[in-house]
């Protein structure tokens, strides 16, 4: 991960972030760019991006509410390993479904080798 700090974001400060699948494994990179101090930085990882990210990815492109068990919704035993979600919040998820980013729903939705 690479990071430069600068001053506070400006309104000319411009933030990207996107999700991805890349040989199999759900990814996600952002970007800033401050044209008024020519500051680039960039971040990236594996897997669920950390909560900021996350949310403005949701904001940008919406949410896909998944089923969660049964036949035909997402296993249990994959949300749980791929969100590290607790006992409560998957039975809940069981409940009401799973809010997830168009990419973590065709991730999810995907079948396994």
């Amino acid at each position: 991960m690479y990071r430069v700090l600068h001053c506070e974001p400006c309104e000319e400060c411009v933030r990207e972030d996107w999700q991805f699948i890349r040989d199999g494994e759900l990814r996600w990179e952002g970007f800033d760019h401050c044209p008024a101090y020519e500051i680039y930085a960039c971040e990236r990882g594996r897997g669920v991006p950390p909560p900021p990210v996350r949310e403005r990815i949701l904001a940008r492109e919406g949410a896909v509410r998944l089923s969660v068990g049964g036949p035909c919704g997402v296993p249990v035993a994959l949300l749980r390993r791929v969100y590290g979600l607790t006992v409560a919040e998957l039975a809940a998820a069981r409940r009401t479904g799973y809010r997830a980013t168009p990419v973590e729903a065709r991730y999810l939705s995907a079948p396994t080798p």
